[in-house]
């Protein structure tokens, strides 16, 4: 008697395909979890410049808005050719300037007829265009000119609700692929500080870059095993704090530091509308960064050092006119100033203040009002507003001296 197979292997078929159904619904429910996992944790798209996810999963399609305050740089087109040329989605980024004192330039007749005369617009190289469309300005005379915050305040009005926010000035050189770089490291820092809107981490990326040399073209040989951070700070001979950074060795994830950059630093675009800029602080320098500093940590923003030089700086301008030079009002402004700075962040001031004085208006607007989290700052980064010191160096990887 022969007993046929075909049952058999019917029943074992059968069986597999149930099998492999079970499977296939189980790993589809597990990607379908990861997948909801990573929407809400990562940004997608990375060095290729696409798409982001915000927390809900809504595809946000980013945009960069540049804060650039130039003062009579006539390396401030080289500094938009950079933006522009080496980012992955020109398209993309939004350019708001403030340029001052470009009435002392001489007419070309080479120029672009459709650009102003002015110093950030001779010499571009890049697509009319996309200058025409991307790229915002306020002009000022030297007369109307009180300094790079009053300046970077204007250039906050330029605004207009980009995905991200980044300030530089107007002298420096951008890596290829600058843009999704700094994206990606800022997302790097989501576990570290609240999530704000389109799902961003409230943290700024920030540091004084490393130097490019002017009498070399392009940008000088790129080291990324070292990575400037933001780490000390001193009080000097006004009362105000002022920063250095230390070259420390790069990490792969954000490391975070004290305090925000003014020449340098990349964020939300949120973060221009929980904290604005303050248009009442005339020709103020040295003190503009521990008061932004100061004012972002309040408003619940922690600061990090990038994980790589996306820019790189050029410092000293020797032969580069200087605000403080032109501006007969500089120091006098500048006293006014520094005495509503002192207010602000709850620093002894050698007198009793009018508020009625110009120098405090809308003061209420600017101040923070929340005492506890301005002492746990002084306190997290040791800073003594007392006796005008800062125990720094432990930030920097340093050994306090010996007393």
């Amino acid at each position: 008697m022969v007993v046929s197979k075909k049952p058999f292997i019917y029943t074992v078929g059968a069986v597999l395909i149930i099998v492999l159904i079970f499977q296939m619904n189980y790993y589809f429910r597990i990607d379908s979890k990861l997948t909801e996992r990573d929407v809400k944790n990562s940004v997608n798209g990375g060095i290729s410049g696409g798409i982001n996810r915000n927390v809900v999963g809504e595809e946000i399609d980013p945009t960069i808005f540049v804060s650039l305050a130039a003062y009579r740089d006539v390396f401030c087109s080289d500094t938009i050719n950079y933006i522009f040329n080496h980012a992955n989605r020109p398209e993309k980024i939004f350019i708001g300037i403030v340029d001052q004192g470009s009435e002392f330039l001489e007419e070309d007749p080479n120029q672009d007829p459709s650009f102003p005369n002015s110093y950030c617009y001779r010499g571009l190289k890049v697509a009319p265009e996309l200058i025409q469309s991307n790229v915002r300005r306020i002009a000022l005379t030297v007369a109307q000119s009180k300094g790079p915050t009053l300046a970077r305040y204007y250039a906050t009005t330029l605004y207009n609700n980009e995905t991200y926010f980044m300030q530089v000035d107007s002298h420096l050189r951008f890596i290829k692929g600058w843009d999704s770089l700094i994206i990606n490291d800022l997302w790097l820092t989501k576990s570290y500080a609240p999530i704000g809107e389109n799902g961003i981490p409230r943290t700024v990326l920030t540091h004084y870059p490393m130097a490019y040399n002017v009498e070399d073209s392009g940008l000088p040989v790129i080291d990324q095993t070292g990575v400037p951070r933001l780490c000390k700070g001193e009080f000097n001979s006004r009362g105000i704090i002022t920063f250095n950074s230390f070259i420390l060795k790069a990490t792969t994830k954000p490391a975070e530091c004290p305090y925000i950059a003014a020449g340098f630093f990349f964020t939300s675009g949120e973060a221009i509308k929980l904290v604005p800029f303050d248009p009442h602080l005339s020709n103020l320098f040295e003190g503009e960064e521990i008061l932004y500093s100061v004012r972002m940590y309040s408003a619940g923003f922690r600061f990090f050092a990038p994980t790589l030089n996306v820019c790189f700086h050029y410092y000293s301008r020797p032969k580069s006119p200087k605000f403080w030079e032109d501006n007969k009002q500089y120091y006098l402004d500048m006293q006014k100033s520094v005495e509503r700075l002192k207010y602000i962040l709850r620093w002894p001031l050698e007198n009793t203040p009018d508020l009625s004085e110009p120098q405090f208006a809308e003061i209420d607007k600017y101040t923070i009002a929340n005492t506890t989290i301005l002492t746990e700052y002084y306190q997290r980064w040791k800073i003594d507003v007392e006796n005008k010191k800062v125990h720094w160096h432990q930030f920097c990887d340093q050994q306090p001296p010996q007393e």
